[in-house]
C-alpha cells in the first residue's frame, strides 16, 4: 500500500526502496540546535561560555575540516588514529597510496550524543577527542598524516568552553529526545 501511495503502483524494487530511503534521509536535518538559533540572531541561544567555545573553535583550525554549518567537509583525512598499514581507510576503496589511513570527517552535530569517537570507537568522551587533536601535533602514527594536524592548537583556557560548545550547542533536542523526524521508525513483517 505504501509503494502504491508513493509511486503510483505497488511494485517493490531495489530502486524504489533506495528512493524511499533517500527521501526519508532528506528529512533528517538536525538544524534546530542552540548554535543554529545563535547564528540566526538569537544572542541568548548559547551561554557566554559556549560562545567563547565557538570563538575558540573558529580560530583553532577545527573548522577547517569540521566546516560549519554541517560541521564536516565531507572529505577524507588521516588524523593518525591508527597506523595506515593496519587500517588503510579510503585506500581500500580507491587503491591510491595517498589515501592510506584516510577516513571521512564526521559531523560534530549531535556528536555529544555519541558513546564513542573516531572511526574505530577508540575514544569514549568529547574530552578525549579534544585531547587527541592536541596530542595529534606529535602524532603517534604520522604516516600520511594530514598536514593540518600538527597545526591544531587550542589554548588551555579555551578547552572547557570548547567542550561546552561541542557538547551543548550542536545538539538538536529533537534528536536527543527522538522526536519527529528523528523518532526511530519500526519495521514490521506480516502486515502489522
Amino acid at each position: 500500500d505504501l509503494f502504491q501511495d508513493a509511486f503510483g503502483d505497488a511494485t517493490v524494487s531495489a530502486d524504489r526502496i533506495a528512493f524511499a530511503i533517500a527521501s526519508y534521509e532528506r528529512t533528517l536535518v538536525p538544524d534546530q540546535t542552540p548554535w543554529d538559533a545563535f547564528m540566526a540572531g538569537d544572542s541568548s541561544a548559547m551561554t557566554a561560555n559556549q560562545q567563547a567555545g565557538w570563538d575558540a573553535f573558529k580560530v583553532s583550525l577545527c573548522a577547517s575540516c569540521h566546516t560549519p554549518p554541517l560541521f564536516t567537509d565531507n572529505q577524507f583525512h588521516n588524523i593518525g588514529v591508527r597506523p595506515p598499514a593496519e587500517d588503510t581507510g579510503r585506500q581500500e576503496v580507491t587503491g591510491l597510496p595517498e589515501d592510506r589511513g584516510k577516513f571521512r570527517t564526521s559531523t560534530l552535530r549531535n556528536a555529544a550524543l555519541k558513546s564513542s569517537f573516531m572511526h574505530n570507537g577508540k575514544l569514549t568522551s568529547m574530552g578525549q577527542a579534544i585531547d587527541f587533536y592536541l596530542e595529534g601535533r606529535s602524532a603517534q602514527f604520522p604516516d600520511n598524516l594530514d598536514p593540518l594536524m600538527p597545526l591544531v592548537d587550542i589554548p588551555e583556557e579555551a578547552l572547557l568552553p570548547l567542550a561546552d560548545f561541542l557538547e551543548n550547542s550542536l545538539v538538536d533536542p529533537r534528536v536527543e529526545q527522538e522526536q519527529f523526524p528523528f523518532d526511530r521508525p519500526t519495521l514490521s513483517a506480516g502486515g502489522n
